[in-house]
């Protein structure tokens, strides 16, 4: 169907032509409206369990209608466009069934049309914007919807809203009517003094009761009843369900209890405030007995509380809040704040159990829960790097070992492949002896004669610990090799390799060591007398060397290490021995 504003009575005004409606919007936002309550729900009788009701000449439908409730009409029995649309209750077409409930529907529409005005509107007033508390609101001509229209219960549940028109009532395309703060759908009633006419796509409540006919355009939603005296009805993929009203509950009802973090995501050792939230839905004021928050292991109290429940009294420890006296207004909330702080890392939940919050109204029926997120930084990785040994000669072989090191509490795994570039003059030496002790896949990476060395990035460095990487490494020439390697911000680790140079002696002059050994006394006279020997070892070649020597006479056996001599130098080694 196209959706189109259409009216019965054409002098009487348009969407393009609502000049009234300013004046209607200036005077509801000057002041708060407010109504005796004079309006009564009509008494639907049969006509209770009808979703769709009609008079002549029939009840047409296209699409996939979706009715819940009776679907009637009277006299006529013309009922076309079931299926595609479906009816979860019965059709009744011109039986005793639809006749009785023709009749009941005419002494509901009288019922209505019978109270009087709280308000009346002016002709061809727009609905738009407007938020309205129960009562009886009349317009002469028609009624207009190109919005959205709040119908407020002011926290009563039988709160009822009654709507005459003289003329039509028309909705344009993504209307909708709310109720809110406790109303309820089946207390809302539009009496049509002609036809009803809902736009495309609108979501409308209440009861329409229409003096001729009801047209609800494509994709517009009823939550309620359409039931014209006269006319047809017709429809086109709609839903109409038909509402009951709740019994209200008997007693007070009692308050609700929420919490949150803000923010609900810290730092270690940062601050957020807990916020816990009483809200109280009776209309009597609730009374609080007593309120404890105990927090989680480890998150503790990190400033005053405060409350705005009135007449509180809060109070906290290391680790709980109290609140105890005051009451939540009604209809209302109040809170409890109070900072809070932690220094462990990981989620920390927060729950105030059913029953935690005492009142005269009830303890609260449901938990509730909230969750502080609290981030500990992660420390990067640090390296150590050596070479052992770290003085050789040219041609030698030093192995050098990185040392990576992770101090946070879980594993740290390589995102890139850590390269550690050798410094030039240096290079893998034969055989590599390449080998890691850090968990993962993949091999080390460091071809002999190359100058990189190389762990993949599937490999981890274990939490609070270490793990190693080792290469044998040469250099053919001497000299002082720095190698330094970064890892993330971290200052680089740096080794140095010290390489000497292997000099051929001069000629004439032959490799090798000295020995000489003198005593002193040098006569052996008696038993347990003391004889220090000296040896003396000289170093006749042009390089550094280890040199291992050993001697033995008839008195004494020792065996003497010179570790290292200078070149060209000596050393000497003294002992006393006894007899």
């Amino acid at each position: 169907m196209k959706n189109q504003f259409v009216h019965t009575q054409a002098p009487r005004g348009s969407f393009a032509r609502l000049a009234p409606v300013a004046l209607l919007t200036a005077f509801f936002a000057a002041a708060p409206f407010h109504v005796a309550l004079a309006q009564v729900a009509p008494t639907l009788n049969s006509a209770q369990s009808f979703a769709v009701l009609a008079g002549t000449p029939n009840v047409t439908n296209t699409g996939p209608t979706v009715i819940t409730g009776d679907l009637g009409i009277h006299p006529a029995l013309a009922v076309t466009g079931f299926p595609p649309g479906t009816v979860a209750g019965a059709i009744h077409a011109a039986d005793a069934v639809a006749l009785q409930a023709k009749a009941d529907l005419v002494s509901a529409y009288d019922a209505l049309d019978s109270q009087g005005c709280n308000q009346t509107f002016p002709n061809a007033a727009d609905l738009v914007g407007l938020t309205l508390g129960p009562g009886v609101y009349c317009s002469a001509s028609s009624l207009f919807l190109s919005g959205t229209l709040t119908l407020d219960a002011q926290f009563n549940p039988n709160a009822v809203w009654v709507f005459k028109t003289g003329s039509t009532l028309i909705t344009a395309s993504n209307s909708t009517v709310l109720v809110i703060n406790d109303g309820q759908y089946c207390n809302v009633f539009w009496e049509v003094g002609s036809s009803a006419t809902l736009g495309t796509t609108t979501t409308f409540i209440g009861n329409i009761l229409a003096l001729t006919s009801i047209s609800l355009n494509t994709g517009a939603k009823v939550s309620g009843r359409v039931l014209a005296r006269n006319g047809a009805v017709t429809m086109d993929t709609n839903t109409v369900a038909i509402t009951a009203c709740a019994v209200p509950p008997a007693g007070p009802i009692p308050p609700t209890v929420g919490k949150d973090f803000g923010p609900a995501v810290i730092d270690a050792g940062g601050t957020s405030i807990l916020t816990i939230t009483l809200s109280n839905p009776d209309t009597t004021d609730a009374a609080i007995t007593s309120l404890t928050d105990s927090l989680p292991v480890g998150v503790l109290i990190g400033g005053s509380p405060v409350t705005t429940c009135p007449g509180g009294s809060v109070s906290a420890d290391t680790s709980s809040v109290t609140l105890t006296g005051g009451s939540i207004p009604a209809h209302g909330s109040c809170t409890v704040t109070v900072p809070v702080t932690s220094s462990i890392g990981g989620l920390h939940t927060n729950t105030l159990g059913i029953g935690a919050l005492l009142t005269s109204n009830g303890p609260n029926a449901a938990p509730a829960v909230a969750t502080l997120n609290v981030v500990v930084p992660n420390s990067p990785p640090t390296l150590v790097k050596a070479f052992s040994p770290g003085t050789i000669n040219a041609g030698g072989v030093s192995t050098l070992t990185i040392t990576l090191s992770n101090p946070n509490s879980l594993p740290a795994t390589l995102t890139t492949p850590l390269i550690d570039t050798l410094p030039a003059g240096v290079v893998i030496a034969s055989p590599s002896g390449a080998d890691t002790t850090c968990s993962g896949t993949g091999a080390v990476v460091a071809p002999v004669g190359g100058s990189t060395v190389t762990l993949p990035g599937t490999r981890s460095i274990p939490a609070n610990g270490s793990c190693t990487v080792t290469v044998n490494v040469t250099a053919p020439v001497a000299g002082n090799f720095v190698n330094a390697l970064s890892l993330g911000n971290n200052p680089p680790a740096v080794a140095t390799l010290v390489v000497v140079p292997v000099i051929s002696p001069p000629p004439g002059n032959t490799p090798g060591l000295s020995l000489s050994k003198t005593a002193n006394p040098t006569t052996y006279t008696s038993v347990g007398q003391v004889i220090v020997y000296t040896y003396v070892l000289k170093n006749i070649s042009l390089h550094y060397d280890q040199i291992i020597c050993s001697r033995q006479d008839h008195i004494i056996r020792r065996t003497c290490r010179c570790l290292r001599t200078s070149r060209a130098g000596c050393a000497r080694h003294t002992s006393a021995c006894g007899c």
